[in-house]
Parts: C-alpha cells; sequence; structure tokens
C-alpha cells in the first residue's frame, strides 16, 4: 500500500516554508470581491445593536422583507479584523486571507500524513491544489468553510487512526463545537455532516466485505459515525434562525435565477470552461480518479490503504457536487487533496529515501510563488490577479467618493455588483435598487429589475417606484450600454456628473439635484455611449471643454482621455492628439474597452497598422472581446489589415 515514510526535520520545514510562501503570493492579494461589503456593514450593525439583522434594511423596494444573514458570524469577525486595522483595515483582512489559506493547507497536509501520504508527494498535490484554488481564496465566508473542512477531514483522521474506540462527549465535542461555527459562518454548514456520514458509509462497506470480526467493528464504526452525523445536524440549530437557516441553503440553491450568477453555473459551461482553474480542475480530477483506482485495484492484493475507503468515496460524492455548480470545485479540490496523495502509490526505494527531492521540490514551489508574486495569478486568458494590498481596480471607490461628497442621499438605481459597495458607504442615508442578497429580493423583483436595465419605459417606472434620487453605474460592464441609452431617452433629462474607468453618476436636471446637474452635467460626453467617429467639429467643440473637466474631475480616468483624444482628432489637432495617445498607449492600462475605443478610432479614420495593434492588445486582455474581433474582421475585409 502507498505509504510514505516521515521527512527528517530540515525536510519537513523546507516544505512547510515553500507552501507556505506559496499560498502567500497567491492570497496576498487586493480585494476585488464586492460581497465583502455587505458583510462589513452587516457586521457594523450587530457589533453597534448587538442584534442580528431579521428584516432587510439595505435596499428600497425590498426594505422590510426576511433577511436572513446567515453568514453573520464572518461579517462579525470581518468587521472585527478591520477595526484592528485601522487605517489599514483593509490590509489586516487580506492578512486574515492569507492566513487562513495557509492554515487550511496545512492542516489537509497533516490529514495527508495521518492517511500515509509521503511528505513530498502530499507537498506537491498542495501547491497544485493550493494554485488551483486561489481563484476562490477572497475575502468571503466561505474562507472559514475551507478551514472547518480541513478541521472535519482532521478529526475522521484521527478517528481511524485511535482503531474506532468508543465515541464519548469529550471525543465529540471538538467537531460539535466546529459545526456550531460553521452553521454561523458560511451556507455550506451541511457539508459538515454529508463528510461524517460518507464516512459512516464507507466504514459500513468495509465492514461487510471483511472478515467476521471486522464485520462487527466496522458495522459498530458506521453505527457510531451515522449518529455522529445526526449529532451534527442537531448542532446545526444551534443558530439565530433555529430551523430556518436548515431550510435555507435549500431554499437558496433551488431559485431558478440563482442560474444566472457565474459561480452557480455547472463547470462545464462556457464562462467557466475559458478560465484557467478549469484547466487544473480537470487535470485534479484525472489524478485524482486515476490514483483512487490503482489504489482500490492494489487493494485486492495488498489490502485496503490507512485512510480505508472513505477518501474515496469522498472524492466521488464531492465530484458529484463540483459537477453542479463552479463554486463547489474549490471545496472538491481542497478536501481530497489528502486522499489523492496518500492513493498516489509510490516504490519501495523511494519511501527509503524520504528526503531525497525535497530540497528540489520546496525550491520549484517557491519559484512558483516567486512568480506569481512577480507577475500575477493568471485567471483566465490576458486576465491576471496581481500581489498587493488595498481595494482592486473594480471597487469604484472614486465615483462613492463623489457621491459622498455631493451629499447624495436618498434611494440609488445602481448596477448589481455596485449594491454591496453602496451600502457599505452609505447606508442608512442611501438605499439601494438591487444588492447581491439575491434571496432578499425574489425572483420577481429580480426580473422587473433586469427590465429596467434594458428599456426606457421599464426603466422609468421602476425608478418612479424607486423615488429614486440618482443613479450609479458600472457603465463598462457588458449590456449596460443599453442602460445609459434608456436613462438618456428618459424625461427629466438624466445626464452623467461624474465617471471614470469603473462607474458614472447620474442625476436628472429637474430632479431633487437640479443645483448639481447644471453644475457639473456633461452635455456631451456619456461613457457607455461614446463611439469614435460619431463627432462632428461642432460637437468635438463643445465636447473638448468638457473632456478636460472630465479628466480634472477623475484623475485622470483613461476614458476621459480617449475621448479627449477624439475631440482633439476630430478638431484636426492631431499632434496633440497623438501626443495624448501615446500616454495612454505607454501606460498600457489592462482596460480591453479601451483598447477596443483607440482601435476604432483609427479605424474609422482608415489608419489600419495602429488600429490593429489596439484591436490585437484589446483581445489579449479580454480574448471574449466581440468588439475587438469584429474591428480586426472589419479591417480585414476592406483590405487595410
Amino acid at each position: 500500500m502507498p505509504s510514505g515514510a516521515p521527512l527528517a526535520a530540515p525536510g519537513r520545514r523546507l516544505l512547510t516554508a515553500a507552501l507556505i510562501l506559496l499560498a502567500a503570493a497567491l492570497s496576498l492579494t487586493p480585494i476585488s470581491n464586492n460581497d465583502i461589503f455587505l458583510h462589513l456593514r452587516t457586521g457594523t450593525i450587530i457589533l453597534d445593536t448587538g442584534a442580528v439583522p431579521r428584516v432587510d434594511d439595505y435596499s428600497v423596494l425590498a426594505r422590510g422583507r426576511p433577511f436572513v444573514a446567515h453568514e453573520w458570524l464572518a461579517g462579525v469577525i470581518f468587521r472585527l479584523v478591520q477595526r484592528l486595522g485601522g487605517a489599514h483595515g483593509f490590509d489586516a483582512l487580506i492578512v486574515l486571507k492569507f492566513l487562513i489559506a495557509a492554515a487550511t493547507l496545512l492542516v489537509l497536509r497533516r490529514v495527508a500524513a495521518r492517511l500515509g501520504a509521503d511528505d513530498r508527494i502530499a507537498a506537491a498535490c498542495g501547491a497544485f491544489v493550493v494554485f488551483l484554488a486561489a481563484a476562490r481564496v477572497m475575502e468571503r465566508p466561505h474562507l472559514f468553510s475551507y478551514l472547518l473542512t480541513a478541521g472535519c477531514l482532521l478529526w475522521l483522521a484521527r478517528r481511524r487512526a485511535r482503531a474506532r474506540t468508543p465515541l464519548g462527549l469529550k471525543t465529540v465535542a471538538p467537531l460539535i463545537l466546529m459545526q456550531v461555527l460553521w452553521t454561523n459562518l458560511h451556507g455550506s454548514f451541511l457539508l459538515g455532516p454529508v463528510i461524517v456520514l460518507i464516512a459512516a458509509a464507507a466504514a459500513g462497506i468495509e465492514g461487510l466485505f471483511a472478515d467476521r470480526a471486522g464485520r462487527g467493528a466496522g458495522l459498530a464504526e458506521a453505527r457510531r459515525l451515522a449518529l455522529t452525523s445526526l449529532l451534527l445536524v442537531g448542532a446545526c440549530l444551534l443558530n439565530p434562525y433555529g430551523v430556518a437557516l436548515l431550510r435555507f441553503p435549500f431554499a437558496l440553491t433551488g431559485s431558478a435565477f440563482m442560474g444566472q450568477i457565474y459561480e452557480w453555473l455547472p463547470p462545464y459551461t462556457e464562462p467557466f470552461r475559458s478560465t484557467c482553474m478549469a484547466r487544473e480542475y480537470l487535470i485534479w480530477v484525472l489524478v485524482g480518479g486515476v490514483a483512487h483506482g490503482v489504489s482500490l485495484a492494489r487493494a485486492r492484493r495488498r489490502g485496503l490503504p490507512p485512510g480505508g475507503l472513505f477518501p474515496a468515496l469522498l472524492f466521488g460524492a464531492l465530484l458529484a457536487l463540483s459537477l453542479r455548480m463552479n463554486r463547489n470545485v474549490t471545496d472538491f479540490a481542497l478536501a481530497t487533496f489528502p486522499g489523492v496523495a496518500a492513493a498516489i502509490p509510490v516504490s519501495a526505494a523511494f519511501r527509503r529515501a524520504p528526503a531525497r527531492g525535497s530540497a528540489a521540490l520546496a525550491a520549484a514551489v517557491s519559484a512558483v510563488a516567486m512568480l506569481v508574486a512577480v507577475f500575477g495569478y493568471p485567471l483566465g486568458r490576458g486576465t491576471v490577479r496581481h500581489t498587493g494590498f488595498g481595494l482592486g481596480p473594480g471597487i469604484p471607490v472614486a465615483a462613492a467618493d463623489y457621491v459622498e461628497a455631493q451629499h447624495l442621499r436618498g434611494a440609488v438605481f445602481n448596477t448589481y455588483a455596485a449594491g454591496a459597495y453602496l451600502v457599505y458607504r452609505f447606508h442608512p442615508g442611501v438605499r439601494v435598487a438591487m444588492d447581491s442578497r439575491n434571496d432578499v429580493y425574489g425572483e420577481t423583483l429580480w426580473t422587473e429589475y433586469t427590465r429596467a436595465c434594458a428599456a426606457p419605459d421599464d426603466l422609468g417606472k421602476f425608478l418612479a417606484r424607486l423615488d429614486a434620487g440618482f443613479a450609479f453605474l458600472e457603465w463598462s460592464q457588458q449590456g449596460f450600454t443599453t442602460t445609459a441609452a434608456a436613462l438618456r431617452a428618459l424625461p427629466g433629462g438624466w445626464r452623467p456628473v461624474y465617471f471614470d474607468d469603473e462607474a458614472a453618476v447620474y442625476v436628472a436636471a429637474d430632479g431633487p439635484h437640479a443645483d448639481l446637474a447644471s453644475r457639473d452635467a456633461y452635455a456631451i460626453l456619456e461613457p457607455s455611449l461614446f463611439r469614435p467617429g460619431s463627432w462632428s467639429p461642432e460637437v468635438a467643440a463643445r465636447a473638448l471643454p468638457e473632456t478636460d473637466r472630465a479628466v480634472a474631475a477623475s484623475h485622470g480616468a483613461y476614458i476621459a482621455r480617449v475621448m479627449r483624444i477624439e475631440a482633439l482628432r476630430t478638431l484636426g489637432r492631431g499632434d496633440e492628439a497623438d501626443r495624448e495617445e501615446a500616454g495612454v498607449v505607454a501606460a498600457d492600462p489592462p482596460l480591453f474597452h479601451i483598447q477596443v475605443l483607440l482601435g476604432m478610432a483609427h479605424a474609422v479614420r482608415g489608419e489600419a497598422a495602429p488600429a490593429t495593434a489596439r484591436f490585437q492588445r484589446a483581445l489579449e486582455l479580454n480574448p471574449a472581446s466581440d468588439a475587438a474581433r469584429q474591428g480586426l474582421a472589419l479591417l480585414e475585409r476592406s483590405g487595410t489589415r
């Protein structure tokens, strides 16, 4: 059976240091997810009031509806860590993310050792899996579920190593405590009882195929573990919502419109297939499947591996779960890594020389960590996440700062992803139209919101229901060109008063912020609707001073600079436009739509070489860009490329 000899202390320390270095490079990254901001606001409310929310108060139209803050404890922890960090509160959350990721990896490595895995094999598998999982290592409550899954697996591994002694309160208490914490930290808490139940099934199957003495022991252990699983389900009731929280995961996953959310889509759908994680997932499925197949085949001649049937059954069950939605891919990879590492066969010579290769493996893992730290972690073709601190570029901080400076309050019509950040920054002074708590809004309200984003008539009715004083749109997101056009077509003169590369703020000329509209509204500039080659010299002459104002107000946003380039070229001031564009090209912003707009500006003027270069750069940044591909195709058909 595959069983590794323990490494000497220096070899173990080298591998441990290399794995921690890799975890640091992959997890010490700027905050880029929007959900953390809802958790921070909920945590603040709980700490300030001493009560867990039960009805919604963040939104306009869902206000007063039931709100199950099922991850309330995670919100409290996040908020406490942020407060502890003071002025560097977001950096403190990033450090917490790293510590949880590193602790999860180290606990799972210990589980692998308990299952008999060679330390070098376990380190190699751990490095691969943590690389695979890095795309989902974010400041969100599911981080805690990874650590608690590792803790549950360690309990089971220790349990098996103790020859299946009777279970007592002292033995089960740590597992029950972990389950109570899990229930209040993340919605995947039912995974705990399920994992223990899988272990019970494994023990039962082993007992059925054992001799008479082994059969009794195996079936007895199966009964003990099944009872433990039931105890864990009972422990789930220790939460502020009681039985309602146990129903919550099923209600959420059963919602039809959750299929529109990326992480809830199966891994074989296009959005996930195009990621680097998809390839790594496929490799892990193949490696794990082969390893367990070989291990079970060898078991017929040499007996079961130290972990028994449990690792193989767990692999199959979590693989099935991961095939339902891609958010479970990381859970599958992390939870199965100890069992796969233990199932990989190693030669007797390899086992007799435990130090061989540890230094080289540690050096290789460290080299990967350094490459990630320097060049970033590839999420997909053209998409890279870099090591660093603070808030990532996708968070609309500057636009929110404008809202704060202008004291905009009341109801806001906002894009889905921006809702959480607006709640964090402005609740209760501002209430949003939509955020990522899909369970609160429900399918009907979600449908009304999506229709409002697409049609002026529906948008007008939705704004009236909201009594919205302003709109906050992440204008570069797919589909929001239609929303911006609908907003502009409404009676009342809705116009942008601020925009940058992330978001735009709109108010109505005859609304409650008429004075602000009179002072800051852009009559010509509209980032979502801007198309090079569409301005006449008269329009360009009116647009140029607006572009100067937009560049200054947004501290040099690239979209404002691209509009300025267009105005200058249209007015025949080509040398100035060339100098401005040279600055943008030299900066090489990782914004594919900026590259597309620059390419379009050259294409409409018949300048094939610079147009081709900009479209190709756009495709490097976003291989899925239809606009870039269409631009290149038009150049090809026209014979100018």
